[in-house]
């Protein structure tokens, strides 16, 4: 308990801090005034985006399990996905562990299996992330002042000692060694449970959690439909592109700054950091990772883009509230028409 409440003071602390970053040099009234012209033609097509990538990311959630349990439910994947988006506004990663209750009991699966495949699915999304970001650093953000004001100076400087082939060597040779003790604690755990089940010997307490996440974890390596796991992937990313470009046309950004899908999936990337920092879903983080990015690389003015920052993040904390009931309502009928059957 004294740990939970650590975090989520620890967390405030952190939104606190970028939030009063983002906004130590604005006039709150000014941001306001700019938010209360834009245009709000951009609402509809925001919200049906957003839908899209919460049925793209339950929907890949799925192909991680079908192998050892087909026929799950949509509506249940669905609602899990939105309410882990949920929770995560209130408690930063708590979100990943509400979902995977909501299924495990839904579906009356191992709780430790699931989350297993939620921890996969992050580890999946981190390393998109930084691949995206890696080619951002390489392509947009291309000189040494630019870096410094997104990212501070040490990691220009961290990234000219990784220039170093003694460093870049060593690194890469304990990256390489601890994916194969990995492996190899991965494939110990898997053939001691195989050992255990030819031997008709059933796990339980500890051993089964262990056996169960391990099975989760691993879930991709019986991953029949890669394409479509792929494809899935790449329509989460396109999405959350196109979430941060359609709200450029609520302030005439487009026009104004010359601003269009490579700008938006730049600025996207960048503001992904504020997201996984801990804070109560991204505020504060989000806010100052946002408009700093629109300032440093499209010189987007600070109240348009702390203005931008806002609304964007209150239109995703909107969808995701307004949804979320609605879906949870939609489940809560499917298994009363279903016990009216039975």
């Amino acid at each position: 308990m004294k740990r939970n409440i650590l975090n989520m003071v620890l967390s405030v602390l952190v939104g606190g801090l970028f939030l009063w970053l983002a906004l130590r040099n604005l006039d709150i009234n000014e941001v306001w005034a700019y938010i209360r012209q834009m245009n709000y033609g951009w609402i509809a097509p925001y919200f049906l985006v957003a839908v899209l990538s919460f049925w793209f990311r339950s929907e890949r959630w799925k192909l991680l399990m079908e192998a050892d349990r087909p026929g799950l439910r949509k509506a249940n994947l669905f609602t899990g996905v939105l309410l882990g988006y949920a929770v995560n506004y209130a408690i930063p990663r708590a979100g990943e562990l509400s979902r995977t209750i909501f299924l495990a009991k839904k579906e009356n699966m191992s709780s430790s299996a699931v989350l297993g495949t939620v921890v996969l699915e992050r580890i999946i999304d981190l390393l998109a992330m930084l691949l995206m970001l890696i080619l951002i650093i390489f392509f947009v953000v291309s000189d040494r002042a630019t870096m410094d004001a997104l990212f501070g100076p040490q990691l220009y400087l961290l990234l000219d000692e990784l220039r170093s082939p003694l460093i870049f060597t060593g690194i890469l040779l304990a990256g390489l060694a601890s994916l194969f003790l990995l492996w190899q604690a991965v494939r110990y755990i898997l053939d001691k449970r195989r050992r255990d089940l030819d031997a008709g010997l059933e796990s339980a307490g500890l051993r089964k959690i262990v056996y169960t996440f391990t099975d989760g974890i691993t879930s991709v390596r019986k991953l029949r439909r890669w394409p479509l796991f792929l494809a899935y992937t790449a329509g989460i990313w396109i999405s959350y592109g196109l979430l941060t470009y359609i709200p450029f046309y609520a302030f005439g950004m487009a026009e104004q700054f010359g601003l269009g899908l490579r700008e938006a999936f730049s600025v996207m990337v960048i503001s992904t950091i504020g997201v996984v920092l801990p804070s109560p879903g991204g505020i504060g983080t989000y806010h100052w990772f946002v408009s700093q990015s629109l300032y440093v690389l499209y010189a987007v003015p600070a109240v348009t883009g702390v203005a931008f920052a806002f609304i964007t993040h209150i239109g995703m904390f909107a969808v995701v509230m307004l949804v979320t009931p609605a879906a949870w309502f939609f489940t809560l009928l499917r298994k009363s028409d279903s016990n009216n059957t039975a």
